[in-house]
């Protein structure tokens, strides 16, 4: 088995063992520990579930890893992969003290203005909704919310894309471009992973997968980070941003002429 060709467990409770063929690492909700080849006694597969126990000293009771609710085939693969890749010659060791651990990424604390926000949009909408169907008429309240829709696309195709757009500018120009590790594909998008220069884990999705796995990240904010384009992919996304502005105009011109003819009643 080589470092291309890592094996991978997924298991209960987004338990996650890899294997590339120079160690074992186990992923978990306490964080990821890394353990070498040197510290393991032996890996036993038993239907479901696949157990790594570490090498103890004499008469000690030995640590013991275990990933329950994997397949039954896959756990017989990794185990007999791994098996085969440990020395010949067990070193007198613990093994525990061989394992490294990182503790997993703090979770963003929730953030209120989001909510706000939403409250501040929605109570003015519809009172203007309201407006438009008392001092208009009904059709003005119903042409209001087709006119809002799109002016809500055309902020949201601009917003995305000139903020990526703005971030493919300026993060690898004055942030930290990084090589970043496919990790696994989940509902439809790619998700890699790659750690900051204080060996946080992150992980980073996109629809597509990357032609060059180079990620850029704000030193300050390692979460705000942005792969590499192509110019034609920048231009069209360019494109997208000022087709949203047009939008985006559009719609807000409807609701501005609605709100005239209201007004006039």
């Amino acid at each position: 088995m080589t470092a291309a060709s890592p094996l991978v467990l997924r298991g209960r409770g987004d338990a996650v063992l890899r294997f590339t063929g120079a160690a074992v690492t186990l992923g978990r909700t306490d964080g990821e520990h890394h353990i070498p080849l040197a510290a393991i006694e032996g890996v036993y597969a038993e239907g479901r579930s696949v157990e790594i126990e570490l090498v103890a000293p004499v008469e000690a009771e030995p640590v013991v890893y275990r990933v329950e609710d994997v397949s039954e085939a896959a756990a017989t693969a990794f185990a007999d992969a791994v098996e085969a890749a440990l020395p010949d010659q067990v070193a007198e060791v613990d093994g525990s003290t061989l394992v490294t651990h990182r503790p997993p990424v703090a979770p963003a604390p929730r953030d209120h203005r989001t909510k706000l926000l939403v409250a501040g949009i929605a109570v003015p909408v519809l009172a203007l909704d309201v407006f438009l169907g008392v001092a208009g008429r009904l059709e003005y309240a119903l042409t209001f919310w087709l006119a809002f829709v799109v002016t809500a696309v055309g902020v949201l195709l601009a917003g995305d894309m000139g903020r990526d757009l703005y971030r493919m500018w300026r993060l690898p120009r004055h942030g930290i471009t990084v090589t970043a590790e496919s990790w696994h594909k989940a509902y439809g998008s790619w998700v890699y992973r790659y750690r900051d220069t204080t060996g946080v884990l992150h992980t980073y999705k996109t629809r597509s997968v990357l032609a060059s796995k180079e990620l850029s990240y704000d030193p300050r904010d390692p979460k705000v980070v942005i792969h590499h384009e192509d110019a034609p992919a920048r231009c069209g996304m360019a494109l997208i941003a000022l087709l949203g502005c047009g939008m985006a105009g559009g719609g807000l011109f409807g609701i501005g002429w609605l709100v005239l003819e209201a007004l006039k009643g």
